[in-house]
């Protein structure tokens, strides 16, 4: 089941830099629970694409840099980035922007070949730790 989840998860990575939500939303359980590191709540699937939409729309480049399957759940970390302009500069072709660049982890559930849940923290040690993995 562990190749599967990771699969699965590779599949959605790709689905989402080529921008396609809907092969996204095919690949979410109907019932998904999304759970963010920062106590804010847990999200439905609505919100989850809402989410997911709106970073495409932002140009969000995303890196995987790590997957690993643990029977139904999956590891998985990665980077993000995207450019932002710089607000004070009007000129049309700036020459300086800011990148913003930061860190994803989670613990993702896996049913049926579908994302059930989305566990995220605040870094891979913590989700690693969530899986029952020691970080390495």
């Amino acid at each position: 089941m562990s190749q599967e989840g990771v699969d699965l998860l590779l599949r959605g990575y790709r689905a989402f830099v080529a921008g396609d939500l809907e092969a996204i939303e095919e690949m979410l359980d109907p019932e998904v629970e999304w759970v963010g590191a920062e106590a804010e709540g847990a999200f439905d699937r609505d919100d989850v694409l809402l989410i997911l939409q709106e970073r495409v729309a932002e140009g969000y480049h995303v890196t995987v840099d790590r997957c690993i399957g643990v029977g139904d759940r999956v590891v998985i970390s990665m980077r993000f980035s995207r450019i932002e302009p710089d607000e004070t500069d009007e000129r049309p072709l700036q020459s300086r922007r800011f990148y913003l660049v930061g860190r994803y982890a989670a613990v993702v559930t896996t049913h049926e070949g579908r994302v059930a849940r989305v566990e995220e923290h605040p870094h891979l040690g913590a989700a690693l730790a969530a899986a029952g993995l020691e970080d390495q």
